[in-house]
């Protein structure tokens, strides 16, 4: 009897698992065209899994209503594709949808266009079809949660109902304003208890940060690597899945972990980028310059975090001029 082997579970395959699942997902006709763009998003292109799964995602609904249209399947219906079709498929789109699923679905347009470009399947220019949406840089304001909210979160990670795993993403994610990835790629080794530090890693096409470790998440930390870490997990990551097969978490595990907390102190719940937002809006109003926020916030851009500027008042007040008076 040959006993089936079992394929090691990595972050990679879980990202191609879901590209296989959005592309098993869709209808037959559109499937070959589906696995050949991604493939070709990959290879070519040069796009992280992530960013694959979520262009497939998105796209897949523009080639089922190709194909439908012009009742034919795979390059066929590419083939068949105009000008005006991209057009009025993509504005009856936006119509019915929200602001990240509009730009979502337009760069997956305009990629699935090029590459159809690349097999000569249609002309070069069609990707220009696609209608640009206009956006204003800066134009809204960062989604912080509210200080007696925050409060109330973290008085929550308290109580014998959080676990210590939970507690611990969260107080990182508080204290030192992380990205979800950041979490997730915490190693064990970038905790030096020695030194009293704490190491994140370049996310985002950002840089690595040091920080000082806090006595709270030092003790969050040790509570959950003494008391609920399997003996059994991934070796090199901080943070594992409590059930078997104890790999890594992965980022959208600390979002739903940062979500379940929130709903356990009776809040909305809000992404993990929210407490982010919090992070840079506290040391804001403690009178932190914005190249200091922006390097405690790994962004190699100042520009970055410009949109902070936004909320704060006083220094928005001090900038003003006085209107010269308007003599008849």
């Amino acid at each position: 009897m040959r006993v089936k082997s079992r394929r090691v579970w990595t972050p990679a395959e879980t990202e191609r698992d879901y590209i296989r699942n959005a592309i098993t997902a869709a209808a037959p006709r559109t499937r070959s065209i589906l696995w050949s763009f991604a493939r070709w998003l990959e290879h070519d292109r040069g796009l992280v899994l992530g960013t694959i799964v979520v262009r497939i995602q998105s796209v897949r609904r523009f080639v089922e209503a190709a194909c439908t249209s012009r009742r034919t399947s795979g390059a066929l219906a590419l083939r068949a594709l105009t000008a005006r079709y991209v057009e009025d498929f993509f504005i009856k789109y936006v119509r019915v949808s929200g602001p990240v699923a509009r730009r979502s679905m337009q760069s997956a347009m305009r990629l699935l266009l090029k590459f159809a470009a690349s097999r000569r399947w249609v002309d070069d220019g069609l990707a220009a079809a696609v209608p640009s949406l206009r956006r204003y840089r800066l134009a809204g304001l960062p989604r912080a949660l509210p200080e007696t909210e925050l409060h109330r979160l973290l008085e929550a990670m308290g109580t014998k109902v959080t676990s210590a795993r939970d507690q611990a993403i969260v107080w990182l994610l508080a204290c030192y304003g992380v990205r979800r990835g950041q979490v997730s790629a915490l190693r064990l080794e970038d905790v030096d208890w020695s030194a009293r530090t704490i190491l994140f890693r370049a996310h985002k096409r950002g840089k690595s940060i040091q920080h000082q470790l806090l006595p709270a998440v030092a003790k969050a930390l040790v509570r959950y690597l003494r008391s609920e870490r399997s003996p059994s997990g991934d070796r090199e990551f901080v943070f594992v899945r409590k059930r078997p097969p104890h790999f890594r978490m992965s980022p959208a595990a600390v979002t739903l972990t940062v979500q379940r907390c929130m709903r356990q102190a009776e809040l909305t719940p809000r992404s993990p980028q929210a407490l982010r937002h919090s992070f840079a809006s506290r040391l804001l109003r403690v009178g932190q310059s914005l190249k200091t926020i922006a390097d405690l916030l790994g962004h190699r851009s100042f520009g970055a975090v410009a949109i902070y500027a936004k909320v704060d008042r006083p220094r928005l007040l001090e900038a003003a001029v006085e209107w010269p008076e308007v003599r008849s």
